[in-house]
Formats: structure tokens, sequence, C-alpha cells
């Protein structure tokens, strides 16, 4: 092989290379706050549903995940939402979406929700918008962290670091006091 053409050859594989490493989805940044602000719909609950379905043609997999409230800190009181993202598994059949939030059946969250069609909702900010819930064991006090949002490229972060995007332990009614301005 030529040097030329061998030269050519390390420099198509090494692009491949990057480029796969490179998957990610780009989300326009947004802070609690701005979440707050948006979003229509925020509650506290359980999962308690976790389903994927193919679409009526066939062509894309959609995720349904219902909570049971507990709470409700903004828009009209709901027994139960639920929430449907592009991704998941039906059969030997599993679309991925880089960024998609995992749920877990049981897990506490607080969720910041747009609505969607058919009644149901999508998490505010791709997968901002849910935070889990922790609670202390001693006290049964409840904290807000955000779960890991893998996957995903945060465009317009202040200062440019990924500091902005944690948010570890604090008590849930001062962040929510401070996301959706109750005094």
């Amino acid at each position: 092989m030529r040097p030329t053409a061998r030269a050519l050859v390390v420099a198509v594989v090494g692009i491949c290379l990057l480029a796969g490493g490179a998957i990610a989805t780009q989300v326009i940044y947004k802070t609690p706050k701005q979440l707050g602000q948006t979003s229509t719909t925020v509650v506290r609950g359980t999962v308690s549903e976790i389903n994927s379905y193919w679409n009526a043609n066939q062509t894309k997999i959609f995720t349904e995940t219902t909570i049971v409230v507990d709470e409700t800190y903004k828009g009209a009181p709901f027994g139960t939402v639920r929430i449907r993202q592009l991704g998941g598994v039906v059969g030997n059949v599993r679309v991925t979406v880089h960024g998609a939030l995992h749920w877990k059946q049981g897990e506490e969250v607080l969720v910041y929700l747009e609505p969607a069609k058919n009644g149901a909702f999508h998490i505010a900010g791709f997968s901002q918008g849910k935070f889990n819930i922790h609670r202390d064991p001693q006290t049964g006090m409840p904290y807000v962290n955000r779960p890991e949002l893998g996957g995903t490229q945060m465009v317009g972060i202040p200062d440019g670091g990924s500091r902005a995007t944690r948010i570890e332990r604090v008590p849930l009614d001062r962040f929510i006091s401070q996301t959706l301005d109750q005094r």
C-alpha cells in the first residue's frame, strides 16, 4: 500500500473511532429555576409502572412511566401522571436514546413536566426535570438530588462547567421554594 493511501486509511479509521465515542444528545442547559418557570406541572410521587411499546406504525419504541402523585406543587392536582419518552425495549428490539432517563419501579421522584399528546407528559428540559428523592434514614426528611445525565451534552452551562448540573442533597422544601419562587 502506498504511503498516501495508508495515511488516508489511518485518518478514516481515526475519524470513525472518534465519532463512535462522541455519541451524545445535545440539550440546552436550564437551571432548576428555569425548569420551574417553564413547566406546567411539578409533582412528587412514586414510580408505579414502566411500559415500553411500539407506535402505531411500528417505526418507534416509546417508554411510558406512570407516577402515583403524592403532592402537586404546580398545576392541576393529579392522582397519577404518565411520562412518555422515546426509546425502550420491546421483545428483542432495543431503541436507545442517548440522555434519556432511566426509571425504577418504586423510586420516589420530583418531576418538572410539560404536556405531551393524549394526556401524557414529557420531562421539562429533556432529561433535566427529573430529580430523585432520598430520605434521611434517621428523620425521614426528604432530600433532592439530580440523577446522572449520562449521554447528554449540556449546551450553555454557565462558566462552561459541569458543576452547574450537579444537585446533591438539597432539602425538598428549600428546593421547591427556590425553583418555584415560593416564599
